[in-house]
């Protein structure tokens, strides 16, 4: 059914490995996904080979179907075009620049709240803390209204503010320890790739079953990630600005190479 080619194959195999054999021989799965998936920058668990490894392990069944799948469909037909060793370059290096650019925007995010909760921690104080929550996470917020309304009612009590300092460090330790794993930047740079070398080719959608050409529906990923990075869902944690860096990468890798493809 699928021409499987040979840095694909092995693409397939590597990231199965990868995520198979720590659930087999290590007691806790996550202890794996929290070493090598991609921590902030500034974090002392962050080593610059993350930038590697976090490509290459998945959280979970789902995710690692979703991203092998897209490998799949849209991987075999660049490397013929780009060539294998050419292909396997394009794949780490779109892999690598997602993670930087996910890096990027994640410390943009994570540094003012950081700042604001260092600074809550030397000030507690009912209003303060209900706006912190407030800013950090609507989610989060809710999950504490009860606390919010109670610390407001006893503003001056120690046992309130100690608590609120504990939280919002666990906080602290969520935005700068959070690891980021996935070939999601490195498939959305292939999706790219795909789509712009072949926009007028023909694709069978499964759900619903309809022909689209390429360049649609890569727009499409494009467009959607794009929304869901801007307007962001309480509770949702993908990464999609590794998906718009891994796209991102490819396009400018596409053009400083210079390749084209004779099919319109």
């Amino acid at each position: 059914m699928f021409n499987l080619t040979p840095i694909v194959k092995n693409l397939l195999f590597i990231n199965v490995v990868m995520f198979l054999v720590p659930q087999l021989i290590l007691p806790n799965h996550n202890s794996f996904v929290e070493y090598f998936g991609l921590r902030y920058v500034f974090s002392s668990s962050f080593f610059p080979t993350q930038l590697i490894s976090y490509a290459l392990i998945h959280a979970n069944w789902s995710h690692l179907f979703s991203n092998m799948f897209g490998l799949l469909i849209f991987g075999p037909i660049l490397e013929q075009t780009l060539g294998s060793k050419r292909f396997l370059l394009f794949y780490f290096i779109t892999a690598v620049g997602a993670g930087i650019i996910y890096s990027i925007i994640h410390y943009l995010e994570v540094y003012p709240f950081v700042e604001a909760a260092q600074s809550y921690l030397q000030r507690p104080g009912a209003e303060a803390f209900a706006q912190l929550l407030s800013n950090y996470d609507g989610t989060v917020y809710q999950a504490y209204l009860v606390f919010i309304d109670e610390f407001a009612r006893n503003n001056n009590s120690i046992e309130f503010q100690e608590k609120s300092k504990e939280i919002v460090e666990s906080l602290i330790f969520m935005r700068e320890s959070t690891p980021m794993v996935g070939a999601s930047g490195a498939v959305f740079g292939i999706m790219l790739g795909f789509g712009y070398l072949y926009p007028n080719l023909q694709m069978m959608l499964l759900f619903p079953p309809i022909p689209v050409r390429a360049k649609y529906l890569v727009g499409f990923y494009a467009i959607y990630a794009l929304y869901s990075a801007v307007e962001r869902v309480p509770g949702d944690n993908v990464a999609h600005y590794a998906h718009l860096g891994g796209m991102l990468v490819a396009f400018l890798l596409i053009r400083y190479w210079k390749i084209s493809s004779n099919y319109y």
